[in-house]
């Protein structure tokens, strides 16, 4: 082989044609690859790559932007940064070999078939850009790669468009299956649909049918799957600690209270576990009225209290009936354990009125351990699916909105009959007028430490952002 033919490719085109040009993520790309050679030459092997890349440009870990800012993809933490001007992540690089050696002879062309599978859990084709100036670029590739024996490789490369769903059918395919469609839709509707994107950045998402919430992990856009209704405002507090403040957190309040001097010293911390939890918020305004006694002096003391039964209270009020019989006669009162100066209870009739920053945990399951949570609404930030460590566990609402406000109308209700009941000895009546407005899903950073004590399991759930303990287990007492 002449010395110049080493350094250079054989003479020949490479062409590399996809079946069609749009393709849906979990699909099989399929092809042809064309070699037209100029020249005979060997060749070790044929193969097709398939390549998807993102292109980026910009701070991506920010703490700017709104979601229609926002840059959409997978980007792992420390991948982009004020000092990287652009950064390329290599998704996919996945070969397939089309045909082994093979001897190209001058002008005999080959047409040699190829399919190759595309990823079902990566993002599909994007362009876009934030107000801040950051791109990003989502580009899916098809090489064919002619590996010749010696000498440098021949290649040709094509872009393809990767769709979350397929594209809607023509309009002689629409006609055609018309019939058929028609009686699959009779018992279904788009809202009883589980998607399998999300309807913001078309980012694949996996749920099932007994899911009520979503965020997106890619773009941080939440709805209720319900109702397909998108939340009207999603946000987050910030984990503000690590998990030896969070561990000495803990130990404190082991040893908190009387009896409990060391006990943090036998305790072993079996598991440290960060998650972040949903909370619903709903600004509350109501105004409550109530009626009621209080007072009278010489009565016995647990009338009117509510605290005895009922028949405690009738045979209370008969003596009461005749120590004022007696008064009537002139007689005393001594003998009946009265004293002198009886008079009777005086009617209450109050209005007051509060507002409430109401929280509700949205979730039913694995959140025992906190017994109150006064979510510091003032700390929050636009949600951001980015911002959460990468060890934490992300637990969606178990509670819709609506569903949510009811339950926050009922705690209200309960608490401003709780302040009247307070305000008097016997409570008659109480209503309450009550406006609750939009909700707020808040997501916060709650860690739960594991500890044993004595063949004995223990959890305390201590909150992220500002290290309060929330609740959990304890022994009662410690006794030395």
């Amino acid at each position: 082989m002449p010395l110049f033919k080493v350094f250079s490719a054989p003479k020949a085109t490479v062409t590399i044609t996809p079946s069609k040009g749009s393709y849906v993520l979990g699909e099989t790309i399929g092809g042809t690859i064309s070699i037209s050679p100029q020249e005979a030459f060997d060749c070790d092997e044929v193969r097709a790559e398939l390549i998807g890349v993102e292109r980026i440009r910009g701070r991506l870990q920010d703490f700017g932007g709104s979601a229609e800012t926002r840059i959409y993809g997978p980007v792992s933490s420390g991948t982009a940064g004020p000092s990287r001007s652009q950064t390329e992540l290599v998704m996919v690089n996945k070969p397939v070999k089309v045909s082994g050696a093979v001897r190209m002879e001058s002008g005999q062309r080959k047409d040699m078939q190829f399919t190759m599978p595309l990823p079902s859990n990566l993002g599909p084709s994007y362009q876009g850009a934030r107000e801040d100036g950051s791109w990003m670029e989502r580009l899916w590739t098809i090489r064919a790669v002619v590996a010749v024996a010696g000498r440098p490789d021949l290649e040709s490369r094509t872009d393809v468009s990767v769709a979350m769903l397929p594209p809607p059918p023509s309009e002689s395919n629409s006609m055609q299956g018309a019939a058929s469609a028609g009686a699959a839709a009779a018992g279904a509707t788009a809202e009883s649909a589980v998607p399998t994107q999300c309807p913001k950045c078309g980012a694949p998402i996996a749920i099932t049918q007994e899911d009520l919430f979503f965020t997106c992990k890619y773009c941080g856009n939440s709805i209720t799957l319900g109702s397909r209704s998108q939340i009207k405002k999603h946000s987050m507090l910030l984990n503000r600690l690590f998990t030896q403040q969070i561990v000495e957190a803990a130990r404190k309040y082991m040893d908190k209270g009387i009896f409990r001097m060391n006990v943090a010293r036998d305790a072993v911390i079996t598991d440290v576990k960060l998650r972040y939890l949903p909370f619903w918020v709903f600004p509350v305004d109501v105004t409550t009225s109530f009626r009621g006694t209080t007072g009278g002096s010489g009565a016995p003391a647990g009338i009117g209290g509510g605290s005895g039964s009922s028949a405690e209270t009738i045979g209370k009020l008969i003596l009461v009936g005749a120590d004022m019989y007696m008064r009537s006669q002139g007689r005393g009162r001594r003998g009946m354990g009265y004293q002198s100066g009886y008079t009777p209870p005086r009617t209450v009739a109050q209005t007051f009125s509060n507002h409430y920053v109401w929280p509700m945990m949205a979730r039913e399951s694995m959140i025992k351990e906190i017994k109150s949570f006064d979510v510091p609404v003032d700390q929050k930030v636009p949600f951001d699916q980015g911002k959460i460590p990468q060890e934490a566990e992300y637990l969606s609402s178990e509670y819709q909105e609506e569903d949510a406000k009811s339950r926050v109308r009922a705690e209200v209700d309960a608490k401003q009959r709780q302040v009247a009941a307070s305000r008097v000895q016997v409570l008659e009546t109480v209503t309450s007028n009550m406006t609750v407005g939009d909700g707020e899903l808040i997501h916060a950073p709650v860690w739960f430490v594991y500890y044993t004590l004595k063949g004995e399991s223990y959890v305390i759930a201590v909150d992220g952002s500002v290290g309060k303990i929330l609740g959990g287990g304890r022994p009662l007492i410690k006794l030395r």
